[in-house]
């Protein structure tokens, strides 16, 4: 049987989404802060209502929630599975649909070594219309994409191929 769980409103003025406006020891630190994702609680906004699970959900996701009365339509902005939250926005471009950079394992990426950090990819999804650029970066185990410009939290669990200027490197799911 499924628990009906919480659903929370994020408004798009939280706290939760002020830029870190500090100095970077390196352009990796700066990737890292960037790269981490919300961690939405229930005291981050205020609850609207009820769901019939999570597994219902995918981030981005418009339809379903079921919560009127809003000047703007509701969007899925984080799925908390563990405490049955979900975390809806406000508005399509809510900061809590967009995100500026994503990593993934450096496996997931053939011909690693003949990318420089710092070059431009290009990156393509199924989930979005729209072709997205950014900058190529890798330490350790982690490959790094630096956004030019933010990308809808709807690429997530799709596959997303990563073009250089001459050859596609990579097909990968963000999780």
């Amino acid at each position: 049987m499924v628990k009906p769980g919480q659903i929370v409103e994020i408004p798009s003025s939280s706290p939760i989404f002020e830029d870190d406006h500090s100095t970077f020891s390196s352009k990796l630190d700066e990737l890292n802060v960037n790269l981490q994702k919300k961690n939405y609680g229930l005291f981050d906004g205020f609850l609207v209502g009820e769901h019939q699970g999570t597994h219902h959900f995918k981030l981005g996701q418009r339809k379903g929630i079921n919560v009127g009365g809003k000047k703007a339509p509701l969007y899925v902005i984080g799925i908390n599975e563990e405490t049955n939250q979900l975390f809806v926005g406000q508005g399509e471009d809510h900061p809590g649909l967009w995100i500026r950079v994503i990593s993934f394992n450096k496996n997931q990426i053939d011909h690693l070594n003949s990318i420089e950090e710092g070059n431009p990819v290009n990156l393509k999804s199924e989930a979005v219309e729209e072709d997205f650029t950014g900058k190529f970066y890798h330490h350790n185990e982690t490959v790094i994409v630096e956004l030019e410009k933010p990308m809808p939290i709807s690429v997530y669990n799709h596959p997303i191929e990563i073009i250089t200027d001459i050859q596609t490197i990579s097909s990968i799911n963000l999780i």
